[in-house]
């Protein structure tokens, strides 16, 4: 009889690779873009720099922005150059007036969903191939499998895309996210499992798999309680410059985090590949 060789080993994964080019879409949702002001094209740099990283949700903010430059200030600067002038009012009285071109904007900052969709992560070994080279029954053996989840977080700001640490005011639901998903988003979830495998006389076989992923799309939003000009008197509107709709939005400005998809149980969820084929002359030689 011929001695069979076998190779039994333990493979431990760290991280998955993320590949984000040709994703297979799954149960993609999209949010209503129905009610909203695009600022995207026009004030490009305000709202990420009023919304970032789950900022400013709670109360109300007030900033000053200015249309021409678009320069961007906070309410520290109320009475101040180069938003306000000042002149004198009376005894004890000084009258601020807002500059031309500067406005004042309340409200504050919410972080909805956009959309959401899951793929199949990189395919990856979980066993070394393992040849039956005897001409009898099959060939069993044990391998034992582990796995640790992965987060990623991406900032989209005009078509550039950068890494950012994980923003667990935007998808972590204990923290303020307003959605939930069964995802380990965050956190740092380990997986391991022992399986038999048994492989056929005559054949060589291994296994792999592929974690699947869950990418949630988050466009920050400033819900706009008032909107100030100075033209020869206040003017105060609840719409930003006219445009309609209270919810502002810059559709080119969105975070995506990326994390696995988990059971019930909460560990990551795989599709399993056993992957087989005749035994070659140089497996059992």
């Amino acid at each position: 009889m011929v001695p069979t060789p076998v190779k039994k080993w333990l493979l431990t994964i760290a991280a998955c690779g993320l590949a984000f080019s040709g994703l297979s879409l799954a149960s993609a949702t999209t949010a209503s873009a129905a009610n909203e002001t695009d600022l995207n094209g026009k004030w490009d740099n305000l709202l990420p720099n009023i919304c970032q990283d789950g900022s400013n949700r709670k109360g109300q903010s007030v900033w000053y922005y200015n249309i021409a430059t678009h320069e961007l200030h906070d309410r520290s600067y109320y009475g101040k150059a180069p938003v306000y002038s000042s002149q004198y009012g009376g005894p004890r009285t000084t009258l601020h007036t807002l500059n031309p071109n500067w406005r004042e904007i309340k409200g504050h900052c919410y972080y909805p969903q956009s959309s959401s969709w899951t793929y199949e992560g990189a395919e990856t070994a979980w066993s070394e191939p393992a040849s039956n080279c005897d001409s009898g029954g099959p060939l069993t053996y044990n391998v034992t499998q582990s796995y640790t989840t992965t987060t990623t977080t991406t900032k989209t700001v005009g078509g550039s895309v950068s890494g950012s640490r994980a923003v667990g005011k935007i998808f972590d639901l204990s923290l303020g996210a307003e959605f939930e998903y069964s995802w380990s988003y965050g956190k740092s979830e380990g997986w391991s499992r022992t399986v038999g495998m048994s492989v056929p006389a005559g054949r060589t076989e291994w296994m792999s798999a592929r974690p699947i992923k869950r990418v949630v799309r988050v466009n920050p939003h400033f819900w706009l309680d008032s909107y100030t000009w100075y033209a020869g008197g206040n003017h105060t509107s609840q719409n930003w410059g006219g445009y309609g709709y209270r919810a502002l939005v810059d559709h080119d400005y969105y975070y995506d985090g990326t994390a696995n998809v988990t059971n019930s149980s909460n560990k990551p969820t795989f599709r399993f590949i056993l992957h087989g084929r005749a035994n070659k002359w140089s497996d059992c030689h």
